[in-house]
């Protein structure tokens, strides 16, 4: 039973869920002292990803427990994978000559007929890594080129070793631009027009080989009739992943975004969130308003960042617009970042047009308990409160984790949360969100619903956001994150 249960915690750090991570190992009762060498390598990686988050001392001592932890898996299990772990920690450490040492250690290892069993890609890869410690940059390059070439979809794995190689040459001084060579191909995220009618096959042609041309790993966005549509329905025909973000339930989107151009549009749309790898839908708001759709619009944005940091990559975004409308769609916050954006114009095949509401404006909203003594001040409107619990209302989502993070900083008992929403009427209760996730209570962060999550992403790439599963709710499942120091 225990392997399953160490899958389900290295999944978890791989996601950046590091306090779920921890969590979930103390609660199964895992330690430090086992001789299993399994559970001593998840408590190296743990430790490992801790220290990426500390300095100093804090740092040193993560590290060497680390360190300890992987000689000890190894020697348990004569495999590679530890030792090779330890030798790079002992490397970033500032510990050289034990690293070259352990680095021919892992070398002799590789050769060794009874090692432990290992893939291909991590044979290659471990041996790669071996040969950067011991300064032989063009041989490393060379077999981790091969190595790549054995699992070249492996995403997860060549961002693992990147990740690696890439602490090596940060304590080493060395050139690190050679690594985007060897990057998993960029997740793209994609917004388009409307008004193209279903039979379009000239607007599908340039839509395909637009994404042909970017190659991406992953599209993520929504699934509006017109162009939304001709992308996933491109990036499955290539084989990529499609990842889907809505601004509320999908029948509801459905209804109001697809159903309006006709059944062919309704039918593809069907199709296509059957295949979706994921489907997220930010609100329950109704009706369909343009701040929602915002709202989807940025978490959307911000999951394509979280994936390419997961990825060890680097985000794109296409937009299509119609001819002559090359200025619109607002996209200053991912431009603001420096990430790449394509444009492609095409002609409008279909006139029809679909109105949302105006009326709604887009909020970040922090629940904090009543009892605490302040006030926020300058744009916080403070909404009604419920269950011990208020809600005030910010304009700028960055502004809002910061000020609920300083909070925390200096109250760090209370049951603070943050939701990113539409609302059309600050007294019409669909700040209620907010005050569920408020009593999750995560120890040491503030509480954050997915849409302010993920459009944090977007807005304050700086902030240390980790999913930390699921909590049950009247309506169902609700996704919970954690904004932590």
């Amino acid at each position: 039973m225990i392997r399953p249960q160490l899958n389900s915690i290295t999944r978890l750090a791989r996601a950046g869920a590091l306090e779920q991570a921890w969590t979930t190992f103390h609660a199964a009762g895992l330690s430090p002292q086992s001789d299993d060498p399994d559970v001593l390598t998840v408590y190296g990686r743990l430790l490992k990803d801790r220290a990426a988050g500390e300095s100093g001392a804090a740092r040193e001592e993560l590290l060497n427990r680390a360190i300890t932890a992987y000689e000890r898996a190894s020697a348990l299990s004569h495999a590679t994978y530890p030792l090779i772990n330890a030798a790079t920690l002992a490397y970033v450490a500032g510990r050289h000559e034990a690293a070259v040492t352990l680095a021919n250690a892992v070398m002799t290892l590789l050769d060794d007929p009874l090692r432990a069993a290992e893939t291909p890609y991590w044979i290659d890869a471990t041996r790669a890594e071996a040969l950067l410690l011991l300064g032989r940059t063009q041989d490393a390059e060379r077999m981790l080129r091969q190595a790549i070439g054995h699992q070249p979809e492996a995403w997860e794995d060549h961002a693992s070793t990147l990740r690696q190689f890439a602490m090596i040459l940060a304590e080493a001084g060395r050139p690190a631009d050679w690594l985007d060579r060897h990057r998993p191909a960029s997740p793209l995220y994609f917004e388009g027009i409307l008004g193209l009618a279903a039979d379009d096959a000239q607007a599908a042609r340039t839509i395909a080989g637009a994404v042909d041309a970017l190659a991406p790993s992953m599209v993520i966005g929504a699934l509006a009739a017109g162009a939304d549509i001709l992308v996933a329905e491109a990036a499955i025909e290539a084989g990529r992943q499609l990842h889907v973000v809505l601004p509320c339930p999908a029948e509801l989107f459905r209804a109001a975004s697809v159903d309006p151009f006709g059944p062919a549009w309704a039918d593809r749309f069907d199709a296509l969130m059957g295949r979706a790898v994921s489907v997220r839908e930010m609100d329950d708001w109704q009706p369909l308003s343009n701040a929602s759709v915002e709202v989807s619009r940025q978490a959307a944005m911000g999951l394509a960042l979280c994936e390419a940091r997961r990825l060890q990559s680097s985000a794109r975004a296409l937009q299509i617009v119609g001819r002559g409308e090359e200025g619109g769609g607002d996209m200053a916050g991912w431009e603001a970042l420096g990430l790449r954006l394509d444009r492609l114009a095409l002609e409008r095949s279909n006139a029809a047009q679909v109105a949302l509401s105006p009326e709604a404006e887009v909020v970040a909203l922090i629940a904090v308990p009543e009892s605490l003594p302040f006030h926020f001040g300058g744009d916080a409107t403070l909404l009604v409160g419920q269950e011990g619990q208020h809600a005030y209302g910010l304009s700028s989502l960055a502004d809002a984790a910061h000020r609920a993070a300083a909070l925390r900083g200096d109250h760090p008992e209370a049951r603070l949360a943050l939701d990113y929403r539409a609302l059309a009427d600050t007294q019409d209760g669909r700040w209620d969100r907010a005050l569920m996730i408020a009593a999750a209570d995560l120890e040491g962060a503030v509480a954050l619903s997915e849409s302010a999550a993920l459009a944090l992403a977007l807005h304050a790439p700086e902030a240390n956001v980790q999913p930390m599963g699921d909590i049950r709710t009247a309506s169902g499942d609700l996704a919970l994150y954690g904004l932590f120091p």
